[in-house]
């Protein structure tokens, strides 16, 4: 982690030094060279943490804590600075003259204390050097590293053999896969899930069964490890099949070996291989194989190249083989073949039965531990390696409800202790180390959320940006590259996906209790960040991160600690509304953060907000702000602004935002939910341009808004939500035409009487004004109470539509929605109780070949009676929701022969539609669910 602290600042520096020298005024040459000493030990860490076998491990860590602690402390001097020239620049002619005392003093001190740092960097770097030319010499220390590093991946290997429990469907389900699919044509199967979870047991499990031994007659067993060689697996792979070959063809000749002879003659022909080529080697093992129904498990593969470079050894020559991965990356098992078996935590009834059968050896255990043993199992979340190791520390105590209270009571800090056998080294140094440097800040960071907390992606992947972890980004854009970031930690499995639209993607994704503690821990020693909570105790180790999961009332009684270091300040207690002190506390000792992250309840924003200069992301989870602040103004390094309640509803009460805010250059994203009013004056702004702008979660389409977007003040926009009370809709919607890379628009319209009236009779008049969005991908809009089409009227490149309170929609709207080429998902809300007032129903007939692109389709609250479908009608539907449609008895019985329907979802449905789909057979392709 030191190298990415010295990258983020060496990034800051220079962004500092191109874009803020008018701050820098005086000290700009103590900077450079500081910047220059900075790159020569980043280039240094980076080599370091491709891992030198020469150097003593225990130098090099205490190295790498003494940079980044230099780091922060070139941060801390550099920040303060800063934030006080800002200061110093706000003030008026007289307030300069009355300070310029105090600024020169400023300067003098940050200068000096520059060069003490470049003087400590400079001695550490030759510290190192000395330590590590006089261990050069000295092996020892590297040997040990590698042997326990070896000890470890025997433990992980003993501990997953060690007393299999469950795994009976399991088993089964792998069993069949390898029995199964083509009898003559060569398989790849492959069991993926993150480290710890028992993919060699289960592996194991199948390799010896019965069932498999019958059906393989040839059999071998390899291990691939992170590290390993080509040469060394197909080694690995001769030294267990030489002895099968060997029996097979002498048993053929009537020939019988002593067990030992055997083994000899294998061994010394595995030596024998030795001298052959990589080349020779995979001919070798071919021709062990070629005659054979074999079942090769190669366990533990990590690299798609490892797979790459042997998998020309095994022959395909019709004989119904296969071969068995296990691996903890899906990117692995997808490369090697399809469908993947992913594997599970255990439940609470296979957990406890693996940790008595540990702990008691086969002995009973005694009725009274056993609901305070439950608890204990509970803690270790499913995942069987944590539950043998914890089960291992108590066979060794003694058997009480005294000792196991205690283990119960402090069950992570056993978990955390630095002895061979625990989970931090078993499961993270075998999954948390093997991580790129570029993924391992993004994977801590998860610590920071509250435990079981399920977390929104997009906000992720903002803090990433905000973080300064997404660095290496070439052209693209650094959100996408922290998207792909995500991904690689779902395909690892150590991020899981708690909500995923069908189409769309992960939306939501939680976070493991276990993984989440040990990252707790591993963060607290590099001072990546630490966790308060009601009960614990915060040992103060100077953070760069603090995550109060308390009242700020209780923190700041507990707490005397001085807070500039903190850097990222995040406060989550939903619900709990802020003191007016309490944000004073607030603004007073955090001034230096680049993250502020508050989901509480507040009224108002501090008036002097402006004062966190280097703010970059600010999120605060209330309801009950209407106004913000003319300081914010000041927040010149802003990038993400988020004004959204953890609960998210929706109500037309509008935020009040100063003009002066589209003088935010760095602004990205703003989200709210609430429409923005602008106020004040743009008199002295025009002119301005919001360069990085893409996201506007929601704003009042008003006469300021439309001038703005008239002028060209967003010309990167990409996505924005608008608010329309009242004014020509149409005339104002037209203004959108200058957002030239718009791909989404959602338009909330909420209008008096008159002018609802008015586009109830003309809706075409709203789409008409859209039609020229040829960018556009993403379409929403809420409330056209009448939708009555021309041919001409919608996006012509829309792949996702939402029609929201939807009273009616003819023959004719419905051919036109039909016919939009690239339309994939498509969303229909009605106004259900409205129409059935007025008495309407209406009848669908979706027209031939109409929808061509279509994968999903949500109805829900819509007065439909009959549905009627074509020839060649959505003919790529995937997923079908029907939701509260009462007067729809049935659905059209063309749409069970659609072959890609894969999930049809009715809610609510009437007595004679739930009657029909009873006894409605549908083929094992479809899931259907009805509610």
């Amino acid at each position: 982690m030191a190298d990415s602290v010295v990258s983020f600042l060496l990034g800051h520096l220079s962004q500092l030094l191109q874009h803020e020298a008018n701050l820098l005024f005086g000290v700009e040459d103590k900077i450079q060279s500081l910047q220059n000493e900075l790159e020569i030990i980043n280039a240094y860490l980076k080599t370091s943490s491709k891992g030198n076998k020469n150097n003593n491990k225990e130098i090099e860590k205490i190295v790498l804590s003494q940079f980044r602690d230099a780091a922060h402390q070139a941060e801390d001097v550099i920040d303060t600075f800063i934030a006080n020239v800002a200061i110093y620049k706000r003030r008026n002619v007289l307030g300069r003259m009355l300070h310029s005392v105090h600024h020169a003093k400023l300067l003098h001190d940050v200068a000096e204390n520059i060069d003490k740092i470049k003087t400590k960097l400079k001695d550490i770097h030759e510290s190192n050097i000395k330590y590590n030319q006089e261990s050069s010499n000295q092996s020892t220390s590297a040997t040990e590293e590698e042997e326990r590093k070896r000890s470890l991946q025997r433990l992980r290997r003993n501990v997953e053999e060690e007393n299999v429990v469950g795994f009976v469907h399991e088993s089964e389900a792998v069993i069949n896969r390898l029995i199964e699919g083509h009898p003559l044509h060569l398989n790849v199967i492959s069991i993926v899930g993150m480290g710890g979870l028992g993919k060699t047991t289960l592996a194991r499990k199948v390799y010896n069964s019965d069932k498999v031994k019958k059906h393989f007659n040839c059999r071998a067993w390899v291990s691939v490890s992170n590290e390993c060689r080509t040469r060394e697996l197909l080694l690995g792979l001769l030294q267990n099949l030489m002895p099968e070959h060997d029996y097979e063809s002498r048993s053929g000749n009537k020939i019988k070996k002593k067990g030992k002879k055997k083994h000899n003659e294998a061994v010394s022909n595995s030596q024998g291989f030795s001298s052959l080529s990589d080349d020779e080697l995979k001919k070798r093992v071919w021709e062990f194989l070629k005659l054979k129904k074999y079942l090769l498990i190669l366990d533990d593969m990590w690299k798609i190249q490892d797979w790459d470079e042997i998998k020309d050894a095994f022959p395909n020559e019709n004989k119904g083989s296969r071969i068995l991965i296990t691996s903890r990356l899906k990117e692995v098992a997808l490369h090697t073949g399809r469908d993947p078996y992913y594997l599970q935590f255990l439940n609470e009834e296979q957990s406890w039965e693996l940790f008595y059968k540990k702990v008691f050896r086969g002995e009973e255990y005694p009725c009274d531990l056993e609901s305070l043993g439950k608890e204990i199992v509970k803690s270790c979340g499913g995942l069987p390696l944590s539950i043998v190791v914890l089960a291992g520390l108590l066979a060794n105590k003694e058997k009480s409800h005294r000792e196991w209270s205690k283990v119960l009571g402090h069950v992570n800090w056993y978990l955390t202790q630095d002895k061979e056998t625990n989970v931090r080294d078993v499961v993270l140094k075998l999954s948390l180390d093997d991580l790129p440097s570029r993924l391992k800040p993004c994977f801590l960071y998860l610590g920071i959320f509250p435990e079981d907390s399920e977390i929104h992606v997009r906000r992720l992947l903002q803090l990433w940006v905000a973080e300064g972890f997404i660095q290496e980004t070439g052209s693209r854009d650094a959100y996408d590259v922290a998207e792909d970031y995500l991904y690689e930690l779902i395909d690892r499995s150590l991020i899981q996906v708690a909500r995923v639209e069908d189409i769309e993607g992960v939306q939501t994704c939680r976070f493991h209790d276990l993984l989440r503690d040990l990252c707790i821990l591993e963060s607290k020693e590099d001072k990546i960040f630490e966790v308060c909570t009601e009960t614990n105790i915060l040992i103060w180790s100077k953070p760069r991160r603090l995550s109060v999961h308390s009242t700020i009332s209780h923190y700041v009684s507990s707490s005397t600690k001085h807070h500039s270091c903190v850097r990222s300040l995040f406060v989550s207690v939903p619900n709990y509304l802020v003191e007016n002190d309490e944000l004073k506390w607030l603004t007073k000792d955090f001034k230096l953060v680049r993250v502020l992250d508050l989901d509480l309840e507040s009224y108002k924003i501090p008036s002097n907000l402006g004062n966190f200069i280097h703010l970059r992301y600010l999120r605060i989870g209330s309801a009950g702000i209407c106004s913000v602040p003319d300081s914010i103004c000041n927040l010149q390094n802003l990038q993400t602004l988020c004004f959204e309640p953890s609960t998210l509803y929706f109500h037309d009460i509008p935020i009040s935002f100063p003009y002066g805010i589209i003088k935010l250059k760095h602004l990205t994203h703003v989200h709210t939910d609430r429409p923005i009013v602008l106020r004040g004056s743009s008199s002295k702004l025009d002119g301005e341009v919001m360069w990085r702008l893409q996201t506007i979660g929601f704003i009042a389409l008003d006469k300021k808004t439309t001038y703005l977007i008239e002028k060209g003040s967003f010309p990167k926009l990409r996505t924005i939500r608008v608010h329309i009370v009242k004014g020509d809709v149409p005339t104002m919607l037209l203004c959108l035409q200058k957002l030239k890379h718009l791909i989404e628009l959602e338009i909330h319209v909420q209008l008096d009487e008159n002018n609802i009236g008015r586009i109830a009779r003309n809706p075409e008049e709203v789409l008409q004004s859209l039609k020229h969005l040829t960018h556009l991908s993403i379409l929403k809009i809420n409330y056209l109470p009448n939708l009555v089409t021309h041919v001409t009227m919608f996006p012509p490149n829309i792949t996702k539509l939402a029609l929201v309170r939807i009273e009616s929609l003819n023959d004719d709207g419905m051919k036109v929605i039909g016919s939009l080429a690239k339309l994939q998902i498509f969303i229909l809300s009605g106004s259900f109780y409205g129409s059935r007032a007025s008495g309407s129903c209406f009848d669908f007939n979706f027209a031939q070949d109409g929808f061509p692109q279509l994968q999903e389709f949500q109805m829900a609250d819509f007065p439909i009676r009959n549905w009627k479908l074509a020839n060649g009608s959505m003919s790529r539907l995937q997923i079908l929701t029907v939701d509260n449609c009462p007067v729809l008895d049935s659905l059209p019985s063309e749409l069970w022969s659609l072959t890609t329907l894969r999930k049809v979802c009715v809610r609510k449905p009437s007595d004679a539609m739930a009657a029909m789909l009873q006894n409605l057979e549908v083929n094992n392709e479809c899931e259907l669910i009805v509610e």
